[in-house]
């Protein structure tokens, strides 16, 4: 399967195992690209038997990944809801998506992580 196309990180396969590096930006701010990416590369390793192992790495040894961008905040509701009619944020939901993957999942941080990206 391949493994491209990604506009906040590259992925690379080789034997079984998925190395996944952030190169986003001079931080790697979690933001709609970054999440947009997650998603189609969990949809994508879901399917994938091949991978039994994958790597998230930043491209950036000071910076493991920042915190959401803060930009989009503005953007959320300020409605007050009950927690049963509280829904996710995308960063949550395609986080849980990637907590439940087949393959086993490693974070080799280096550097700060920040806010989401902790």
């Amino acid at each position: 399967m391949a493994y491209q196309g990604y506009t906040t990180f590259k992925a690379q396969a080789e034997d079984g195992i998925l190395t996944v590096t952030f190169d986003f930006g001079t931080v790697n701010v979690q933001g709609q690209e970054m999440l947009a990416d997650l998603n189609g590369l969990a949809m994508r390793l879901e399917r994938d038997r091949d991978i039994k192992v994958v790597v998230f790495q930043s491209a950036n040894p000071e910076i493991w990944v920042c915190h959401y961008d803060t930009n989009l905040l503005k953007d959320m509701s300020t409605e007050a809801v009950s927690r049963e009619e509280a829904k996710l944020l995308d960063l949550q939901s395609v986080l849980e998506r990637i907590s439940k993957l087949p393959q086993a999942t490693i974070a080799k941080l280096e550097g700060f992580a920040r806010g989401g990206g902790h």
